[in-house]
């Protein structure tokens, strides 16, 4: 753990006999008397990936180097973010998720999951801001926007992270260390890239108010679409946010018997209080974007808007992840919005225009007036 080199060169190995071979040899050159029993377990089956929520069996009170990306924030009584070596794996993938279940499969971070308490994890003073924040309704293309973003070289695109989600929603007690700590936590997935973008996750835009305290400066887009495609969507396959429970019905504003509503209901109303939030809190200082203006405005507001001017290879790859389905990049994308107006059934339509419909003409307006 005090040679950088050796992290980056163990870590890349997905397949166990291969690790250990080369830890083994690595070991023997610096007169170390490692053994294949010493390494036993390391490369154990965790498909779903649960082996990070345990201990981790490395606590450094500094960061770990480049090439370490957060995984985990732990609460409890001592609060710490875990990390994971990223050798050789893209953290731009649709969702961040992948990249995280990908890494924890390498035997090496089974070894050497590291952890750095939370006071030790904020209080840098070279702390860099991501050049973009990408905001949603949900279903509204905001992967898309995040995979072209990450096409080009030197750019990183961080899709709706499990780590930042627990941060924004962990019960800080002092204001200022829970912006310090999102400032930390981003800079983390900064490092060594020349830009970095953050889609979060659709109920952030509850959060708002913190997020433009902690990154003041950065500017922020939000996505929004057809509320009657977007609930189709939400219908066809559930996103967390939209099943009772597992979002707190208290971070969109809703009492607990808004629970019991019939299901097209319920959803409707959380797209509403998603959507309402960027009304509330979003100053004018945000770029509105509807999703039936892209990829268009993509390169014509968007990249403008982040203060992006591509040369022409990073412009030519962000153009090839556009004609690509986001969530499966080795699927053409096809447009489905009129497959899913026509889905629509009267009650889905009638729950829309009576929660979604008056939030999303002043979203029209307000982005026609821009």
């Amino acid at each position: 753990m005090a040679d950088p080199a050796a992290q980056a060169q163990l870590a890349e190995p997905f397949d166990p006999a291969v690790f250990e071979a080369e830890a083994i040899a690595w070991a023997a050159a610096r007169g170390i008397p490692l053994t294949a029993q010493d390494l036993a377990g390391c490369g154990c089956p965790d498909p779903i990936g649960m082996f990070r929520f345990s201990a981790a069996p490395v606590m450094q009170a500094e960061w770990p180097p480049e090439g370490w990306l957060p995984v985990g924030f732990v609460r409890g009584p001592q609060p710490a973010i875990q990390w994971f070596h990223f050798a050789g794996i893209s953290p731009s993938t649709p969702f961040f998720e992948d990249a995280v279940l990908e890494a924890g499969g390498r035997p090496f971070n089974r070894l050497f999951r590291t952890a750095t308490p939370l006071e030790g994890f904020v209080g840098r003073t070279d702390l860099r801001a991501p050049s973009g924040l990408i905001f949603h309704m949900s279903r509204c293309g905001s992967t898309l926007v995040s995979q072209m973003l990450g096409a080009a070289p030197g750019h990183v695109s961080i899709s709706e992270t499990s780590v930042l989600d627990a941060m924004i929603q962990y019960p800080f007690e002092d204001p200022d260390m829970h912006a310090d700590a999102l400032r930390a936590l981003v800079h983390a997935y900064a490092r060594g890239a020349g830009h970095l973008f953050l889609k979060l996750d659709s109920w952030h835009t509850r959060a708002l108010p913190l997020l433009r305290r902690a990154f003041p400066t950065t500017p922020w887009i939000f996505l929004y679409r057809d509320p009657v495609e977007v609930l189709v969507s939400q219908l066809r396959q559930r996103g967390a946010q939209t099943v009772p429970g597992i979002v707190p019905l208290e971070w969109f504003g809703l009492a607990p018997e808004d629970a019991w509503l019939p299901e097209r209901n319920f959803i409707a109303r959380v797209l509403e209080r998603t959507c309402q939030a960027v009304i509330e809190h979003g100053g004018g200082q945000g770029l509105l974007v509807n999703y039936a203006e892209l990829p268009g405005a993509f390169f014509d507001r968007i990249l403008p808007h982040f203060g992006v001017a591509p040369e022409a290879p990073a412009r030519k790859a962000m153009e090839a992840a556009a004609t690509r389905y986001s969530k499966a990049p080795g699927t053409r994308f096809t447009a489905d919005g009129e497959a899913k107006r026509r889905e629509a059934d009267p009650e889905l339509r009638a729950a829309v225009d009576h929660h979604i419909a008056p939030v999303f003409a002043e979203l029209e307006a307000v982005r026609a007036a821009s």
